[in-house]
């Protein structure tokens, strides 16, 4: 009779559809989402000095991965470096992570715009692949307690001053949660 392979199938099919559901549920695979623990990662600084994304717990995080060949992140730098400046003494941190294969790439890119905002190399995409980047630029807005606040495809400017500046004005009123 066929109906023990058929039985066999349906039940391994069944556990298998599970597993990929419940999988997704919990964070693994697919896009960041709105809500979600932001993967940590440690990368370093063009100093060598390695940093972690959790080292950040307490201050809102922008995390912007650029490249130097990428026109768009070329146009929102100057308004990344506005932000950054008009944050720095408050519980924010600027991560713009640099995707360039050589990170002389990025430097160049820096030196010539005359940047100060703090960047990091990532030429193996170890850092991007965590995030599922696929559009440069793209941008994550992370809370004090590590969770995605925002997710930006594309460039930002300087009309987001007023949501960061409320998530900060949020986070200063709220105790910290875990």
């Amino acid at each position: 009779m066929r109906l023990k392979p058929v039985l066999f199938f349906l039940v391994v099919g069944g556990i298998a559809s599970f597993l990929v559901f419940r999988q997704s549920q919990q964070g693994g695979g697919g896009a960041i989402r709105i809500g979600q623990i932001a993967p940590d990662f440690a990368i370093k600084d063009p100093g060598g000095k390695e940093v972690k994304l959790s080292d950040h717990r307490g201050k809102l995080v922008f995390l912007n991965f650029w490249a130097s060949w990428c026109a768009p992140c070329a146009q929102e730098m100057p308004d990344l470096e506005t932000m950054n400046k008009a944050f720095k003494d408050r519980k924010f941190q600027m991560m713009a992570v640099s995707t360039d294969a050589d990170p002389r790439d990025a430097i160049k890119f820096y030196d010539e715009r005359k940047l100060t905002l703090p960047w990091f190399s990532d030429p193996g995409r170890r850092v991007a692949d965590k995030y599922h980047v696929n559009v440069y630029p793209e941008t994550f807005i992370i809370d004090r307690n590590g969770h995605v606040l925002k997710h930006y495809p594309g460039p930002v400017n300087t009309r987001i001053i007023a949501q960061i500046e409320a998530y900060l004005k949020e986070q200063e009123a709220a105790p910290p949660t875990s």
